[in-house]
């Protein structure tokens, strides 16, 4: 947590434009192309996020860091702090006025980010879409598919919960991806569903968690929508003592113990790192082989069961976020 919690807090510095080699150390020295690549400009590519401070992004921007340093590139972390779209949209916009090499972007609002997109495209940038954004203007997108995801979540409790109804706990508004997500969760389910809004800080979620559970005792199976919503029902389940098939979505390495410890049955992790590490290499090889290899789709979305989050549990790496430590073999836990 330590090291999380004070990247973090550097990174607050990323949305005004400090890079990650500054927030995170010295990049590796140029000296040639990376690998068996001719050597090339130092490109720089700009990361555009709509949320620079969510604790999943921990992971994609070491991934971000890492492919930048095997192609001999730098990247900047930018976006919006408070998960304002108005923001976000002035950050790429940014970009392309400080004329960025190529710029990933995650898109939450596609009618907000098209005019600024478009400028994008005009100025000849290499440009992909991660995190969120699937299908923007038919670009690269590397990133969880809501409606796939949400579907297998579906099928997976329907597959622990033969019969009776099934509890979804989201948030009370709800963003494209996400509207997506529940569509796609209850058709995997299969049956009708009781959607229970959760609002405020992760305890209060929780006591509205539990009175939802009391209301409704004859509940067969529940899922979180979201991060807090996964968490704020399996901590009342740990709590409880409830033997309650249950899900999640995107929990973060400390809270992967509660599907390890078989609280949850399972949690649908979008492998934050991958997004980060994927649009450096697509945009380098946009660069690189001047348009003629040009980005492509990648489904991040992996589905883990009790035994496979034990190794997340267990070890600490940048891959979930949980170390900043370059290092092999894992670090324990």
């Amino acid at each position: 947590m330590t090291d999380r919690a004070s990247f973090l807090r550097r990174a607050g510095a990323g949305a005004a434009g400090l890079s990650l080699a500054q927030l995170l150390g010295p990049a590796a020295a140029y000296a040639s192309g990376g690998g068996d690549f001719p050597d090339h400009p130092r490109w720089r590519f700009f990361f555009v996020s709509h949320d620079t401070l969510d604790p999943l992004f921990v992971a994609t921007q070491f991934g971000a860091q890492d492919a930048a340093a095997l192609v001999r590139c730098s990247v900047q972390w930018t976006g919006s702090p408070h998960g304002s779209v108005d923001e976000s949209v002035r950050a790429v916009r940014s970009a392309v006025s400080r004329k960025a090499d190529g710029i990933a972007v995650s898109v939450v609002d596609e009618r907000a980010f098209a005019p600024a997109l478009e400028a994008v495209r005009q100025a000849r940038i290499p440009l992909v879409v991660f995190n969120v954004g699937a299908g923007s203007g038919r670009v690269g997108y590397t990133g969880q598919d809501p409606s796939a995801a949400g579907e297998r979540a579906g099928k997976e409790l329907a597959r622990e919960v033969r019969s009776g109804r099934v509890l979804i706990f989201a948030q009370p508004e709800l963003r494209g991806w996400q509207s997506a997500r529940l569509s796609g969760l209850q058709a995997g389910l299969g049956r009708p569903a009781t959607v229970v809004r959760l609002t405020g800080d992760l305890r209060r979620q929780e006591k509205q968690v539990e009175a939802a559970l009391a209301e409704r005792p004859t509940a067969r199976g529940a899922i979180g929508l979201d991060t807090w919503s996964s968490v704020a029902l399996g901590s009342v389940l740990r709590r409880a003592a409830r033997g309650l098939p249950a899900g999640g979505f995107d929990l973060l390495p400390n809270d992967l113990e509660l599907v390890a410890d078989g609280t949850l049955d399972f949690v649908v992790d979008q492998q934050p790192y991958v997004q980060g590490f994927t649009p450096v290499l697509q945009l380098f090889l946009a660069r690189l082989s001047q348009g003629t290899v040009t980005p492509w789709d990648t489904e991040t979305s992996i589905l883990l069961r009790q035994a496979d989050a034990k190794v997340f549990v267990d070890t600490r790496s940048r891959f979930e976020g949980s170390s900043s430590r370059h290092e092999y073999p894992l670090r324990r836990a």
